[in-house]
């Protein structure tokens, strides 16, 4: 749970943010910080770590494709991502944009009494049977490694 923040100047969360927007996200004045942008123009990873800089604990990344099913969008690495630290999300165009529209219109007292949550949730069927992907590079070998120890299993 946490309070979300948007930044009309830098929708997109291509551009690093500066000192001031990671003093406005000071941890010890948020609950958690969530942070929403909106997609394009640069990569997820990009955007990731720009909100990860400022001390974002969760990103949302808002599609810009109406048509969209975001149930088949992989938010993919570019290459960088090894260091990210933080979840994210992708939301629907149109969810993202009811949110960012009430964050542009909402007051500073109605910011403050908004509390967001998010859950990531695994659908669980029946029958006893686990299903996974294992996304790495064959450059890395700590990726070999984790190929070769995981092969019994």
């Amino acid at each position: 749970m946490g309070k979300i923040h948007f930044d009309e100047l830098n929708p997109k969360a291509c551009d690093e943010f500066s000192l001031e927007d990671k003093n406005e996200l000071d941890r010890s004045a948020d609950i958690t910080p969530f942070y929403i942008a909106q997609r394009g123009d640069c990569t997820f990873v990009h955007k990731v770590r720009n909100m990860e800089n400022i001390g974002v604990a969760v990103g949302i990344v808002a599609d810009d494709k109406t048509w969209e099913n975001i149930d088949k969008v992989l938010m993919s690495d570019d290459g960088t991502g090894g260091g990210i630290r933080i979840p994210s999300m992708l939301i629907s165009k149109h969810h993202g944009a009811i949110i960012t529209e009430w964050l542009k219109n909402a007051t500073q007292a109605e910011k403050n009494q908004l509390v967001v949550m998010a859950q990531f949730i695994l659908p669980f069927e029946d029958g006893n049977k686990v299903e996974y992907d294992l996304w790495m590079t064959s450059s890395s070998n700590r990726a070999i490694d984790f190929i070769e120890d995981f092969k019994p299993f």
